[in-house]
């Protein structure tokens, strides 16, 4: 493991993990618990664990996980995802009654930061800017249709209602009488 010093940043770089940068005062100040992430909230993003402590206690998801399994290490950081939403984070934090020292803390038991639940999906944003073109288009179906369902969902229950040859003939009936 290398540890390297640069203009207040500390980036600890171990083989396979994530550089995240954390100001001194930030590493000195964040809250450590050990919380095991291994629930799966979004079948969409099973590389985003969840974990808590208790039941009646804060839900946070693994950053750090998520980031290696579908991020880019040298373009997204919590650091960054802290700036680019700071508003929403404060909204969000203001809304819930959460504390913001403790939107985002350090497992541990693994070193990887861990961000409130409340945030997960604006992480995957951060991660995926196409994901969000996709949630703003379920929410104008929401607002203008009153109604909107998940990929995810449509293609189950598709998959529970037709059999696949009568799925193949609605769509090849649907591409015909739309040509």
């Amino acid at each position: 493991m290398s540890v390297l010093l640069q203009a207040g940043f500390i980036q600890v770089n171990e083989p396979g993990a994530v550089i995240e940068n954390i100001s001194r005062n930030e590493k000195e100040n964040m809250k450590e618990e050990k919380i095991p992430c291994r629930i799966i909230r979004y079948r969409e993003f099973p590389d985003l664990l969840f974990g808590t402590l208790r039941e009646d206690g804060p839900v946070y998801f693994d950053a750090t996980r998520f980031i290696q399994a579908k991020g880019d290490a040298r373009r997204h950081n919590v650091r960054d995802f802290r700036v680019a939403f700071h508003h929403w984070a404060t909204a969000l934090a203001d809304a819930y009654g959460i504390d913001r020292e403790k939107m985002i803390i350090r497992d541990e038991a693994s070193g990887h930061l861990l961000i409130d639940e409340c945030l997960a999906l604006l992480f995957v944003v951060y991660i995926d800017p196409a994901f969000g073109v996709y949630l703003l288009e379920r929410v104008d179906e929401l607002l203008s249709g009153g109604f909107t369902v998940s990929d995810t969902w449509l293609v189950q229950a598709a998959g529970l209602r037709f059999t696949k040859e009568e799925l193949t003939q609605i769509l090849e009936q649907h591409e015909t009488q739309h040509i």
